[in-house]
């Protein structure tokens, strides 16, 4: 912890002082003390906040201390460590490449969905249709905290991924994963969600019909979980949103974002927990959805083996006290 004093140069945009004082860093400075340059990468507040001119800021630090700042700020890097004068020409940073040329990939700038943990960009890999999902940085976290946890679920959806696929759940191909920049490149899954299919059914069919479709899915949908758990898988965010339908066919399900996942000493309370998490999500998302849950049961049991009737028995347990809960408020 330094000496809590500092003085910041006037044309300094406010909002980049405080994100000085919000890490808890103070420095004293000398007034010979050289300017150093320093961008803001990938950062919302320069975003949205600053012209595309304030991409740059100076501060007044020397070496020394910098050095020591720069380890509590991950997203500042530091581009230049000459003297500069007042008058310094404010320049566009110049785009990183991320790949050499000529290694095949291309991704789009635009992202073509975001979800609170990630965004998700199409993307060509080696000429094959993919999608990059990027975790980003959460700035109400501690950024040593926030590092470790995006990390910690880029290897949790890996060998979430990975394993699903060892026990016949079908998951997208994974193409490659960058452990520096939070990235997963996997296979771009064309079709529609299952959420978005169990409205477009009951709209298209009659009432008859789609409580045959639901039960039919529900029953595959079960099954693949079951096997999961069979094999000490957690899934960890089971929702209809998270499993996606191969062209659309409600006979090929591809399961999604394993983020949250856990794998090994998996225990019958988190294996009720994974299904009651699928259960609420149903119920809040698709009306009169009790048959689909219903026959998603019926694939477990058929599929989770020894460890089902202890999944069950914690899952009434857990109901009870999210009943318990929602009465007392």
């Amino acid at each position: 912890m330094f000496h809590s004093s500092i003085s910041v140069p006037l044309f300094l945009p406010q909002s980049l002082y405080i994100s000085i004082i919000d890490i808890s860093v103070f420095v004293t400075l000398p007034s010979h003390n050289p300017f150093v340059v320093v961008v803001l990468r990938e950062s919302p507040l320069v975003d949205q906040t600053f012209p595309s001119a304030w991409k740059y800021a100076l501060i007044y630090l020397d070496e020394p201390i910098f050095r020591e700042i720069i380890k509590y700020i991950s997203d500042w890097r530091v581009l230049d460590w000459q003297r500069v004068t007042m008058d310094v020409e404010m320049k566009e940073e110049e785009k990183e490449e991320k790949y050499e040329e000529g290694f095949g990939f291309e991704m789009a700038e635009t992202p073509m969905s975001q979800g609170a943990e990630a965004r998700i960009f199409h993307s060509l890999y080696l000429g094959k249709p993919s999608v990059v999902k990027q975790r980003f940085a959460k700035k109400y976290r501690h950024s040593t905290l926030d590092e470790r946890l995006n990390k910690h679920r880029v290897r949790a959806e890996v060998k979430g991924i990975m394993k699903a696929k060892q026990v016949g759940v079908e998951t997208p191909a994974l193409y490659m994963v960058d452990g520096e920049r939070n990235e997963i490149v996997m296979e771009r899954v064309e079709g529609c969600t299952a959420k978005e299919w169990i409205e477009k059914t009951r709209k298209e069919k009659n009432e008859q019909e789609f409580k045959e479709s639901l039960s039919s899915f529900g029953v595959l949908l079960g099954t693949n979980v079951g096997k999961l758990h069979a094999a000490s898988v957690v899934h960890g965010d089971l929702t209809t949103s998270n499993v996606l339908l191969r062209d659309g066919d409600p006979a090929r399900i591809v399961l999604i974002d394993f983020g949250l996942s856990s794998q090994m000493k998996i225990t019958a309370e988190e294996k009720g927990v994974d299904l009651y998490v699928l259960e609420r999500a149903i119920a809040s998302t698709h009306h009169d959805s009790q048959d689909l849950f219903l026959a998603i049961l019926q694939g477990y049991e058929k599929s989770a083996g020894n460890g089902a009737k202890g999944a069950l028995e914690k899952l009434d347990e857990v109901r009870l006290r999210g009943r318990k809960r929602d009465m007392i408020g």
